[in-house]
């Protein structure tokens, strides 16, 4: 489950630049493609995204995502689960890394299955369940391009 990580004891007193200081400020365009085949998760993750000021679009598993990507879509990053049905994470990667168009697209990979064989293609992991504060750095990461 995610958890909104709170705010430390001092910071309601925080000035507007030092608070912007620690926390990156994303392009209001900035988007993530939410691959994962649990329906309640990925609301979860989505709704928990659109409150941090990205854009969402979510899809059940790597076949839905491939139908989005082919119609056009260009996420700024992909969050991917690794075990879903019809086209698992691993499959999806695989075809992405095999599109010129898409090669260089960043993807985050988070899965309970991290260790039965390491993910190689992918920007960064995340074993879940996953600190939701660390997904929110890595993707002010990859979307400012760091």
């Amino acid at each position: 489950m995610i958890q909104e990580a709170q705010p430390g004891a001092g910071s309601a007193g925080t000035g507007t630049a030092e608070v912007q200081e620690r926390e990156p400020r994303l392009d209001p365009r900035a988007s993530v493609l939410v691959v994962e085949d649990e329906h309640e998760l990925r609301e979860l993750i989505a709704r928990w995204l659109e409150g941090k000021g990205y854009h969402v679009v979510e899809a059940a598993d790597g076949r839905d995502a491939v139908d989005l990507l082919e119609a056009g879509l260009e996420p700024d990053v992909i969050l991917l689960d690794l075990t879903m049905p019809r086209m698992d994470g691993r499959a999806f990667l695989d075809w992405l890394r095999s599109k010129p168009k898409h090669q260089g697209r960043r993807v985050i990979v988070a899965s309970a299955y991290l260790e039965d064989e390491p993910v190689l293609d992918a920007d960064r992991t995340f074993a879940k369940p996953f600190r939701p504060d660390l997904l929110e750095r890595e993707l002010a990461r990859l979307v400012s391009g760091d």
